[in-house]
Parts: structure tokens; sequence; C-alpha cells
């Protein structure tokens, strides 16, 4: 993703000051938004671990071939790049990094930008003791005439960081985030309505009370200052308002300019915030933000709807809270562009801690639907909370400390890292839904009944992915059940079925397209005449187990010449039975294959043995060195 080379400093030097002396875009966000045509990306917070570099992390995050490291999916990275930390560091401090991001194919990225150095930081108390966390000199020209050797106005500190770092990044990222949870409110102001004391639809907020400790104009002249820097570097770079979570505050930005005076309108400040941003990233955990209860006068308390479906309509609430509000100030697509959408932070915990949501079931079941619901509704990313575990499950605190894709990571050494089943549940919808596009014609001839929900994906070269699932209804359950028969005028007959852990199971089995049994957990479907998978290879061999013997991971592998309903169990030198993978399994024609730890066997021989329907068996020992 090589967009933009480092030109632009060299044709400053060359042609200042007639080509440098002003770079104030001519049209804004109010003009236009860049078309995105790129494909829909599976994002997550890379996050920081003491013994894991940057690099490492993104193997991991993507998978790493060269290295036999298995991913978790992750197209695409939420990444910071604060001011206090190249202004220490150097500004090519992470150059490296994002070459390697963009080897593994992580494109598209996400930079938050902000937090400044000491001595780039406002020294005004706007609130009574507590200093602005924003940059001093905000309100100095963005541009000079190049005295420096670049067309900002160095004193302009935000200006003059922003420039360096985009001319550097920009081959690598797409959108640049302005801050991150600008809103982060201490009081509850945000969530007032207009009328109560303090909202936020009426009254801008008071610094003491949320994460600026400055005036809200501030922050969007930090959005103006971000448009006009980004947009003379790379027009088609996203400038992203945001990850904000609270309606009140958007208004905000869009009723006011970027006017230290109340945010009024004048010649030297025209344009509300709105006019600065191209995208609406925001934040959603649907556990802790009221979607998941209502309160009931008959019980004179809450009633609770702690399941993965109600945690999906809660992200999808406040996209539609959020848009009602950009709509409300013209971004409909008539009177101004419409924005563009990203999440860039959301999970559910998989352990409950008090009232809340919580289980391996349901981040599982949410990951997938929220990641199919995202491209059902325009989203264009949605960035997983976060790569690993902060805590052992033993140490963990609270529900945030247990988000990972990855067990706690600094725990274990490089490389053997533990996929939760979150994490499992991310590379499977990745694997199969990767390159593909919402298509909401063919969603609609599926004619889906109440009861069930999902959607049709089209991939260029392997036709439609179907994904279904019964809804969740039940508080703190997981359990649903549907029957869907597919149309007849779809002319489908069988269909290839993969499960939530195809990524790390391998198994596809073959369904019937008019009785599809379905669960509260998605399933992924491809007519069976017209599924390429490029995993699908000849192998001489029906069944092979390597490495023999094993210590970290036994990889088993079938290669089947026909659809055949087949059983495949593993026993132990005694003959006793050790674990059953699967049984009278209808499974397709091709190449099925899944990971089995070492940990959980004790050292020894065992045998693995495929048995058919029709007769025959294959037996393949294997020798566990424990690890």
């Amino acid at each position: 993703m090589n967009k933009i080379p480092l030109l632009f400093p060299l044709l400053c030097s060359l042609l200042l000051p007639i080509f440098c002396a002003s770079q104030t875009p001519t049209l804004t966000a109010n003009d236009t938004v860049s078309p995105y045509e790129g494909n829909y990306h599976y994002g997550a917070n890379l996050g920081a671990y003491y013994f894991w570099t940057d690099q490492q992390l993104a193997d991991i995050a993507a998978g790493n071939p060269a290295l036999g490291v298995d991913g978790v999916g992750v197209t695409s990275l939420r990444l910071l790049l604060s001011d206090h930390f190249v202004d220490y560091w150097g500004y090519d401090i992470r150059l490296d990094a994002f070459q390697h991001y963009d080897a593994l194919g992580i494109t598209d990225n996400v930079v938050f930008v902000g937090f400044p150095a000491e001595r780039h930081r406002d020294p005004t108390n706007h609130c009574p003791g507590v200093q602005s966390q924003l940059f001093a000199n905000l309100y100095e020209p963005i541009w000079d005439a190049g005295e420096n050797g670049t067309p900002v106005n160095e004193h302009n500190f935000y200006a003059a960081y922003l420039w360096q770092l985009v001319n550097r990044y920009t081959p690598y990222t797409r959108y640049w985030e302005i801050w991150n949870e600008p809103d982060f409110d201490f009081v509850g102001n945000s969530s007032r309505q207009p009328g109560e004391p303090g909202n936020w639809w009426e009254h801008d907020p008071d610094p003491c009370q949320y994460a600026l400790h400055a005036p809200v104009q501030h922050y969007i002249r930090m959005l103006r200052i971000s448009y006009e820097v980004i947009k003379s570097i790379s027009p088609d770079d996203y400038v992203a308002i945001g990850g904000i979570g609270y309606p009140s505050f958007l208004d905000l930005v869009l009723r006011q300019t970027d006017n230290p005076d109340q945010g009024k309108t004048t010649p030297e400040y025209p344009l509300n915030g709105g006019a600065y941003f191209d995208v609406l990233s925001f934040h959603s955990y649907p556990h802790i933000d009221n979607s998941l209860r209502e309160w009931s006068n008959d019980i004179f308390d809450f009633k609770y709807f702690r399941h993965s479906d109600r945690s999906v309509d809660g992200l999808l609430r406040l996209r539609n809270e959020l848009d009602d509000v950009l709509k409300t100030h013209g971004y409909d697509g008539a009177t101004y562009p419409e924005k563009r959408w990203i999440v860039t932070e959301s999970n559910i915990p998989r352990a409950q801690y008090g009232e809340y949501l919580g289980s391996n079931e349901a981040q599982v079941n949410y990951l997938i639907k929220s990641a199919v619901a995202s491209q059902m509704n325009g989203i264009d990313q949605l960035h997983v909370y976060q790569l690993g575990d902060i805590e052992s499950e033993q140490d963990a605190r609270s529900e945030f400390q247990l988000m990972g894709l990855f067990t706690e990571l600094d725990s274990v050494p490089k490389y053997e890292q533990q996929r939760t089943n979150g994490g499992i549940a991310y590379a499977t919808v990745s694997k199969l839904l990767h390159g593909s596009r919402y298509d909401a014609v063919r969603t609609a001839a599926l004619g889906l009944p109440n009861g069930i929900r999902g959607g049709a994906f089209l991939h260029p070269t392997n036709g439609y992915t179907y994904v279904l699932w019964a809804t969740t209804t039940k508080d703190r359950s997981e359990e649903a059940a549907a029957a869907y028969s597919f149309p007849k005028s779809l002319n489908i007959k069988a269909l290839h079925r993969r499960a939530w852990d195809f990524a790390s199971r391998g198994i596809t089995t073959v369904v019937d397209a008019s009785d599809v049994a379905l669960t509260g957990s998605p399933i992924f479907l491809r007519d069976s005449e017209d599924d390429h998978d490029p995993t699908d290879i000849n192998r001489s061999n029906l069944l092979t187990c390597s490495p023999n013997p094993f210590h970290d991971q036994l990889h088993i592998s079938l290669q089947l010449p026909a659809p055949t309903t087949c059983t495949l169990s593993l026993y132990d030198m005694a003959g006793r039975l050790v674990q059953r993978f699967f049984a009278a399994e209808k499974l397709a024609k091709g190449r099925h294959q899944f990971s089995m730890p070492a940990r959980e066997l004790a050292a020894g021989v065992y045998f693995i043995r495929y048995e058919s329907s029709a007769g025959g068996s294959v037996v393949c020992k294997v020798v566990c060195g424990g690890q």
C-alpha cells in the first residue's frame, strides 16, 4: 500500500514560497468525502506487551506463514503515534513496524493522534488547578511561508507534529483518528437530556468534568488543523472524529465552529466542526452502556437481556443515534456528504463480573455477529479491544482484563501464544469473509423470518457465503434454535457448512439446503458446487499427522475424495477413547485440518482412528512428547 512517497518536503524546498505559502484545502468534508473502495477490515487494538515487539504482535495478529504462526484474522490495526512518543524517540521510530504490517497484508490502518509532549502542552488551567490536556498554540496560524523547510508553522505545535507524522506514515495509514475518547465524561452530563442541568445538547462541557480539560472549541480547532494538514499531504486519507461514545458530544462539534469565543461563526471561523472530518469513529461496549437492560415499572427494577444479539443491537443502536445527529445537521447525502463509519473499540467480556454479561460463548458469538452486522450497516472496520488479555484468568479483577483474542501474552514464550475461543472465532469470520462484499439484494431474497438473522456475502471467486444464526433472546443464555430452508428460487441443493471454530478445527460438513439447523452460534454456508476453497489441495494420504513426535501441537489432516460420513477419534495405548473429534458427520470432499495442543495430553503413544460409515478405517500412530 505505497500511496505517496515523501516528496512534499523536497517540493517545498524547491518551490518555496510560491507552492507552499498556503495549503488550506479549497474543499472540506461539507463538499466531498472520498469513496471507500477497499475491503471490510477485521481490526484490533494492538496494545503493548513487555516482552513483545510490535512486529511480533503483528505476526500473531495476522498470522505469519514464513514463521508457521497462526493468527486471529486481523487485517487492519488501530495504533497510537502520540506526540510525546515521537518527540522522545523520533518520528521514524515505527516505520519498520508499519512496513512489516504492510508485508503481512495489514492495511488501511487507523492511527490515533494527539497527547502532546510536555514542552508542547497548553499550560492553561481551564479547570482550576488542572492543566489542559491539549496542545499549546493551537490558534497560531497553521501555515507559513516555509521558513523552517515545511509549509506548516512550526510554532503551531500540533500542525508541525501532524505534518511530520503524516508525511512518513501515510503509505500505511488510511484513517487518522483525532484523539481517543475526547468525550470521556467524569460526571454523566453527556447522557443528560435537553432541559436537564449541565446537559451537552444545550451547554458546553465544564473543562473540569471531561477528559480534555479544555474548551470543546479547542478540540474542533484540532479537527480543523488535522483536516488541512492531512488533506494537503494525502487527499484520500480520512480524518476521523473519535473514538466517541456520546451523541451529545457529536452535536457539540457539529453545532459550533473552532472560534474560541463560544464557537461563534465569523469570517475567520466560518464552518462548524462537521466540515473537518470524513469519518465517524465510535466505541461500543454494549455490556456497560445500558444496551442490555430496560427499566420496568411492573417489577420496579431492571429487566436484563444479556446475550449476544442484544449486544449487537446495542452497537447498531449507538450507530443509529449518532447518525440521527449527523442527519439533523445536514450530513444526509443531500445537504452535505454522508460520513463514513468505523468502530475502533468494541467487545463484550468472556468472563462474568457483577451484573455484566460475560461468557466464552457470548463473546464468540458477538465477535462474529458484530463483524457481520457492521458490514451490513455500512461500517468499514471494527477493531476488537484488544489483542491479548491484560491478566491471567485467575488474576483478572475486571472484565476489561479478559477481552483478548489471545490469553495473557507476557506469561508465555514468544510464538507460543494461545488463542482464546474469541480469537478462533475472529480468525474464522475473517478467513471465510475477507474480500467478500455484503449483498443486500441476495440477503433480501433469503426471506429470513423472525428469529433468524444473517446475510449473504459475495466473493469475486468463491461465490456466495451465507452467515446465519438463530436469534438469542434469553438473559445470560446463548441458547437458541431454528430451522431454515433456502428458497427454491435460488436453486441450491447442498451446502458446505463451517462452524465458528473452523480456523482451529478446519472441518467442513455437508447439509441439505432445505433443512438447515441453526443455533445461537453463527454458521457459514457455501453452495457446495461453487465452493472453491483455496485451502483444498490434493493429498495422496487420506489421514496425515504431523509433526510426529509432537511437543507443541499436532496437526491432523484429512483428504477426502468424495463427501463422506465418518468419525475421527483418539485412543490411548490401552485402547481407551480419549477424545472424539467428531462422530458420524457428513464431511465435504477435500481437505479438512485442525490442530490439537500437546497440553491436553499426557506424554505417551496414541492412535488417531478414521472410520467411514461405508466401511473401512485408517489409523495414525502418534507420540506426544509432552511440553
